[in-house]
Formats: C-alpha cells, structure tokens, sequence
C-alpha cells in the first residue's frame, strides 16, 4: 500500500478484501463441505491458522492508520468505525455456521462461541492457558 495515497484512490471494498479477505476466506473453509477438511480434529492446519484473522487485522488497522497522510487516516479511522463491528457481528452467525458444518462432516463438537472466540479476539489468550 502506498502510504502517500489519496481518498479518491481508496474504495471501500477494495479495502474490506484487503483487509478482511483472509478472516472470510477462513470461515469459508470450515463452513464448505470438503473444504472444511482443513478443520479436521485431528490437527487441521486452519487451526493454526485461525487464531491469527483477527490480530492481522488489528495490525492492518494500525499500520494503515500511521502510515497514511491525514485524509487517508481520517478515511481509514471512520472505515474501521463501521468494518471491525460489522465483522464481530458478521463473526457469530458465521462461528455457529462453521461449527454445524464441521459437526456434520466431522462429527467434532466445539461450540459457536468456543469459534468465535478464537475469530475476533486480538491475542490469542488460549495459548496461554
């Protein structure tokens, strides 16, 4: 990203595939039979993987706020506003997804709010239990 951009070259949705692209594409991959193979119980890698949507959003969220001119910050600071809510609500529906299909195809209980801990929290405080 180049940090001297301008407001006119950002676009919202642009920026939510960006930014918001690999959580998505992460819950895509538990709720799509055969593709949530990935989440199998028996050290599927996206279990590795998963812990980390939420805290690279957070880094995306501070590198582009910093690095921005200050309408580019400004811009980037009321996007935040509206995305990082629209994605915790957009978390849950799509946790409890997640999780049906992976009981169905696997049989593995976890439970929604166990999936969607791990997808909108900032640290991975379960690694530290």
């Amino acid at each position: 990203m180049n940090p001297r951009r301008n407001n006119s070259d950002l676009s919202f949705w642009l920026e939510v595939t960006r930014i918001y692209g690999f959580p998505f594409v992460m819950f895509a991959l538990a709720i799509i039979p055969g593709l949530n193979f990935t989440y199998s119980g028996h050290g599927g890698i996206s279990w590795f993987f998963i812990p980390l949507c939420f805290p690279g959003v957070i880094l995306q969220v501070v590198f582009r706020v910093m690095k921005g001119s200050e309408s580019t910050r400004r811009w980037y600071m009321s996007f935040f506003k509206v995305t990082i809510p629209t994605y915790i609500a957009l978390a849950l529906p799509l946790s409890w997804a997640a999780v049906t299909s992976l009981r169905m195809t696997f049989g593995l209980q976890i439970s929604a709010w166990s999936f969607f801990a791990i997808m909108v929290s900032p640290i991975p405080w379960w690694y530290f239990k």
